[in-house]
């Protein structure tokens, strides 16, 4: 019994010791304001650049068959690196595909996303298409990464798209 609490005291205090040379490193948690932010933000640029039409039958319907509404899945690493001022995100940007980006947290401006979509994201730029990436790393951020959605409407009122 006494090996068996050293171990689990011994397993915690690694726990403990990781999570904080993780922080020291200059990085923290994204906080669940930040994240719905980051939502915001990308769901925002789809409709600023018109890319909404092109998620007609992407993803899940959460409208009616006549007026299609996507639910699209975003993956967030919960960890905001610091040091580098940058986080990292994977999302389909249709029509472009599945991206790769990342995003700053400016105090003043808000979330910052990397790239410009109109430059379709190559693989020489930070922020660029999963389809350069290894899909076995790919398939492991969308698995431990942090979970979300966001919603576009493929036939926005023009107060929406002013909104956005």
């Amino acid at each position: 019994m006494k090996l068996r609490h050293c171990l689990v005291v011994a397993v915690l205090i690694f726990l403990l010791y990781t999570a904080d040379a993780q922080t020291s490193k200059g990085s923290r948690p994204l906080t669940p304001q930040e994240i719905q932010t980051i939502t915001d933000a990308v769901q925002d640029e789809i409709y600023d650049y018109g890319y909404f039409k092109s998620f007609y039958q992407i993803g899940q319907n959460v409208g009616t068959p006549e007026h299609w509404s996507s639910r699209i899945h975003i993956f967030i690493n919960p960890i905001y690196d610091t040091a580098d001022g940058h986080g990292e995100i994977i999302y389909k940007l249709m029509p472009l595909g599945q991206v790769y980006r990342l995003f700053f947290l400016d105090p003043e401006k808000g979330v910052q996303l990397d790239g410009d979509p109109q430059g379709k994201f190559p693989i020489t730029q930070p922020s660029h298409l999963t389809v350069y990436m290894d899909e076995d790393d790919v398939c492991n951020d969308e698995q431990t990464w942090t979970r979300s959605f966001f919603t576009i409407d493929t036939e926005p009122s023009a107060v929406m798209v002013e909104a956005a």
